[in-house]
């Protein structure tokens, strides 16, 4: 085997594991937002108390106020590219299994910001 395609059939190897990798961690994160949605969101009263509707489409979880008109600004919480968690457009970074806990707080913390709960 050519130097040339040694090379080239290490980058495919490497190529592979990264995709297996990331693949991974999209799942993972948004398998962490359906638990997210359905423990917390679905459930939360004062959302309904406050006029929240949220839906969520397995990779997102869409948050607004429909009373306020079509100028108002929802909240998006979305699983990225390498499997981060991002919302309104900042990254809270990926879910690992010792800070399940943390990502759920920082999530809980934006929507009650974002709303003035």
């Amino acid at each position: 085997m050519s130097a040339l395609d040694q090379a080239v059939a290490e980058l495919e190897a490497k190529r592979s594991k990264e995709e297996t990798e990331r693949k991974w961690r999209r799942q993972a994160a948004s398998a962490f937002l359906k638990e997210f949605f359905d423990a917390d969101i679905a459930t939360s009263k004062k959302l309904k108390d406050n006029g929240v509707q949220a839906a969520f489409d397995g990779a997102r979880i869409m948050l607004q106020r429909p009373e306020e008109g079509v100028y108002a600004e929802g909240m998006l919480i979305v699983v990225g590219e390498q499997g981060e968690i991002d919302v309104s457009g900042r990254s809270l970074g990926p879910v690992g299994p010792a800070d399940r806990d943390n990502k759920k707080n920082e999530l809980i913390a934006e929507i009650i910001a974002h709303f003035s709960l």
